[in-house]
């Protein structure tokens, strides 16, 4: 997986993930998501999906502890963009509407 940072001068930090969000990749994005909260204090972080082609369980877990850490340091969240199995996984397991809803 590949993770694109970006933040802007509007306060928001965006994480662009491409690829696949798995066991494999999981502490990439906690890492990232860590680093976003603590070096640009942004009062959003999105974490967007719009490239990701898989997502499985481990994927969702860390999208979920991505969510709770914005929360911990006050900072809303939401994920942008799920597509095709990404959607489902996240539509079934009944996160779809917690982590895309600010």
């Amino acid at each position: 997986m590949k993770i694109t940072p970006c933040a802007d001068d509007q306060g928001v930090a965006r994480l662009a993930l491409s690829g696949e969000l798995d066991m494999a990749s999981a502490d990439a994005l906690h890492e990232q998501v860590h680093q976003a909260l603590a070096s640009d204090r942004p009062e959003l972080l999105i974490i967007d999906l719009a490239a990701l082609t898989f997502c499985d369980s481990t994927g969702i877990r860390a999208l979920v502890d991505a969510r709770a850490a914005a929360i911990a340091c006050q900072v809303a969240f939401q994920v942008v963009n799920p597509r095709g199995v990404t959607r489902r996984v996240m539509r079934v397991t009944g996160v779809l509407d917690v982590l895309t809803t600010v």
